[in-house]
């Protein structure tokens, strides 16, 4: 397989540093993306020390200011013309409910609408490369109902509900965009993260496990053209109904389209 050139959200720790590892280590040419200056200077040296390959460049946005996310994706476009994968991997689990500076429920904003935005932004340079998307979502998204009048936590609010809420949402988008561009999600698996820590009394295998996980997912994907599923274990697995209904997927469709109106894809 040719040299990549991906950016994985949320490569300063966690899986996203242990797939940007694994895929540096491949040869690879990664982005890594961070909330903070500091965070991405660690993680890269993390990742030249280990791997010996230093990242392509990196690309810094709080995924809670979306004005911040549009201008990380157009920074991709104009700097890494030649990017070719965007893994869709930040996420937070929040245990109150908390809104982001717009008045976006956290979670929703960090783990939907952001990388969502972000999408919509590279897509047209993901496209001419024959690019694709893989979005880290997870199994607890069978948990999940969607209801538009509680899309974030309005009417009653809990940290597993609108983490689960959110990986549904991911994997509904990411039936939607299989139309336009290759996109994928996956579960990683249970693996010991911040995240999880923050949400489960869980051990969690160790990260470079989901690591592995992201990469594998994404040499299947490659080998076998996959498009528009949900991975388990390296397989096209079940995902739930929800996911696969056109009339939820239209209305979340047109009521992101609402809160992303402004920008201009």
């Amino acid at each position: 397989m040719p040299p990549l050139t991906l950016c994985i959200t949320g490569s300063t720790d966690g899986i996203g540093l242990a797939a940007a590892k694994r895929f540096a280590a491949a040869g690879h040419r990664v982005i890594v993306h961070g909330r903070s200056a500091s965070r991405i200077k660690a993680a890269s040296a993390e990742i030249a020390r280990v791997t010996g390959a230093e990242p392509l460049g990196f690309v810094e946005a709080d995924f809670t200011d979306l004005d911040a996310v549009c201008s990380m994706g157009r920074e991709l476009v104009e700097r890494f013309p030649d990017l070719a994968l965007l893994v869709n991997n930040a996420a937070v689990y929040m245990p109150t409910r908390t809104l982001t500076p717009e008045g976006y429920e956290t979670t929703f904003c960090v783990n939907y609408l952001a990388p969502e935005l972000l999408t919509g932004v590279v897509k047209p340079l993901l496209i001419a490369n024959g690019g694709s998307v893989l979005n880290v979502s997870s199994v607890d998204h069978h948990s999940a109902v969607f209801d538009s009048a509680n899309m974030q936590g309005e009417r009653g609010y809990s940290g597993y509900d609108a983490y689960a809420r959110s990986k549904l949402f991911n994997i509904m988008f990411t039936s939607d965009s299989a139309s336009d561009v290759r996109s994928n999600s996956l579960d990683p698996g249970v693996i010991a993260t911040k995240l999880l820590h923050a949400g489960w009394s869980l051990a969690g295998d160790d990260v470079s496990v989901g690591g592995e996980e992201v990469f594998e997912t994404v040499m299947e994907i490659t080998r076998n053209g996959w498009n528009g599923e949900y991975f388990e274990n390296l397989r096209p697995a079940r995902c739930s109904p929800i996911a696969l209904d056109p009339a939820a997927r239209r209305e979340l469709a047109a009521l992101t389209g609402e809160m992303l109106r402004r920008f201009i894809f």
